[in-house]
């Protein structure tokens, strides 16, 4: 069996020869872009816009990137779109806002590609462990190839967005929040992605993480940039994640990609990845903050009760800094487990409601969401920090 390829290229900034570079080199290392799209394809360019947030913070797929890789696609069709479904509304004028704020309006007027206008969504079957059927936006039905182009990133719930947590996004808008209510526990929603990924594998012919300037901290929207300085590409996404998520941790100490490891999509050994692990060492971050994974994902094989239990006392809370509140009532229209209320010009959240999927952390426009951190989760989390650097 031959072996997964992955391809990298170091990029400092996001000057358009730059990127322009950086991505020819990642698709030639891959044979071509020519390799994974037909002649006059429809193609569908899966971008992360979690949210309305300029570029500069570095929570969504900077549209340069978006840019160069249109640039080479052109030359083999010009039947392009480009969009995601963000964590609100999905509707024309919700992601026509989101469009304009993360400037992905400079990809429809730079290049031949148009952003996706068609709203509608259909039921699916995803005859996967844990999901059945699902309803999938219909940018993603209706295009004959697609490439994934997410931001890497820290989040608060599944510990970092790639690229097989980006393919959430092909559920539209509300219905995600349906199914962080569905799927609470961490170790089940991990399950729904790899449902979705396997799912979706059948058009997604290429992955592409832009890390040139990736988020630590509190992602995947209220973190900070930090500067990674790679751009990252493969067919494969688990091979890719573990790729990327090596640039500042132990890519098998995330949920996700222990999950994809019990169900076989990836393997600990890495004998099947076509990739110098040795020299990526040289371009680890050795800052990288990435204290918003939750400490109960320590329990993540655990049985169900011990997992409650670290779901209540392990993980971070959640709490509106009522100085920055603006009571727009956004956080408490996308909560799952309707869980916050607006009164008095301010939203307030009750705790023993809370399922911590962190959505309202997510989507505050304002990021009046803030973490606390019990004294179990401070001692469990530098206990296994302790544990690392021995």
């Amino acid at each position: 069996m031959d072996k997964i390829k992955v391809a990298t290229s170091a990029a400092t900034s996001y000057e358009p020869q730059t990127v322009q570079s950086a991505v020819d080199d990642i698709l030639s290392q891959l044979g071509g872009i020519e390799k994974y799209v037909p002649k006059d394809a429809r193609v569908f360019v899966k971008v992360n816009l979690v949210r309305d947030m300029p570029p500069e913070k570095c929570g969504t797929t900077h549209p340069q990137v978006v840019i160069a890789l249109v640039n080479r696609l052109s030359a083999i069709t010009q039947n392009i779109v480009v969009g995601d479904s963000s964590g609100g509304l999905y509707t024309k004028a919700a992601m026509g806002a989101v469009y304009a704020k993360c400037k992905m309006t400079d990809v429809a007027e730079q290049t031949c590609a148009t952003l996706n206008d068609d709203f509608d969504f259909a039921v699916a079957e995803i005859g996967g462990e844990v999901v059945k059927n699902c309803e999938i936006t219909n940018s993603f039905l209706n295009a004959d190839v697609v490439i994934n182009v997410t931001k890497l990133k820290t989040h608060s719930f599944a510990g970092y967005t790639g690229a097989v947590k980006n393919l959430y996004g092909l559920i539209p808008g509300l219905v995600k929040v349906e199914m962080h209510s569905r799927y609470p526990d961490l170790g089940d929603f991990c399950q729904l992605l790899c449902d979705i990924e396997q799912f979706a594998s059948k058009k997604i012919v290429l992955h592409v993480i832009d890390a040139i300037v990736g988020m630590d901290g509190e992602g995947p929207t209220n973190g900070k940039p930090k500067a990674m300085g790679q751009l990252l590409a493969s067919a494969n996404p688990y091979a890719l994640d573990v790729v990327a998520v090596s640039l500042f941790a132990d890519p098998f100490e995330m949920p996700l990609l222990q999950v994809a490891e019990k169900r076989g999509l990836v393997s600990r050994d890495l004998s099947d990845i076509d990739f110098d692990f040795e020299a990526w060492k040289s371009a680890r971050i050795q800052d990288f903050d990435i204290s918003p994974v939750t400490s109960a994902d320590t329990f993540l094989n655990m049985p169900k009760w011990v997992k409650k239990l670290a779901k209540k006392y392990l993980t971070k809370k959640v709490h509106i800094d009522k100085k920055i509140c603006r009571g727009c009532g956004k956080c408490a229209r996308h909560c799952p487990a309707k869980a916050i209320t607006v009164d008095g010009g301010k939203a307030h959240i009750a705790q023993n409601k809370c399922i911590r999927c962190y959505c309202c952390q997510e989507l505050c426009p304002f990021d009046a969401v803030r973490f606390k951190k019990s004294l179990p989760y401070k001692v469990v989390h530098a206990f296994s920090h302790t544990k690392k650097s021995d």
